[in-house]
């Protein structure tokens, strides 16, 4: 009988925690949000290529926020463009399909200046502050 109280008040007690610590709190919500696009292309601006900013149509996802430019590239036409120099060494492909969480879109179109090529291609586009990054497959 003593048995049975003392794990009848541990059972109490257990419940009694449980509903009392998880109760009351908010979901989680990210303080990031994520886009998804494909590589379209890059800039050409510096002989040390990896300091290039990367062209993505943020097309791709269905709930992508309308953030880009459009823009046409080798004769193509892109309507949701971003530039960033975030962009990892293995998702450089054009074509490649990406998700990228951000915190950051520029408010104002950036300009790519100091170039060290003789003819820079660059682009007047917002840019994107890459948090994290993946391929799409």
């Amino acid at each position: 009988m003593r048995h049975q109280i003392i794990l009848l008040l541990i059972a109490i007690s257990v419940v009694g925690t449980l509903s009392s610590s998880s109760c009351n709190k908010p979901p989680y919500k990210p303080d990031y949000k994520n886009i998804q696009g494909f590589v379209i292309g890059k800039e050409t601006c510096n002989t040390d290529e990896s300091k290039d900013f990367w062209l993505i149509d943020f097309t791709y996802g269905s709930d992508n926020p309308k953030v880009g430019d459009t823009l046409l590239v080798n004769g193509s036409k892109y309507t949701n463009v971003l530039k960033t120099n975030g962009l990892n060494q293995q998702l450089k492909v054009i074509g490649m399909k990406v998700s990228i969480d951000y915190r950051i879109i520029s408010a104002d179109k950036i300009i790519t200046t100091g170039c060290t090529v003789s003819s820079p291609i660059t682009y007047n586009l917002k840019e994107l502050t890459v948090l994290n990054q993946g391929e799409i497959r």
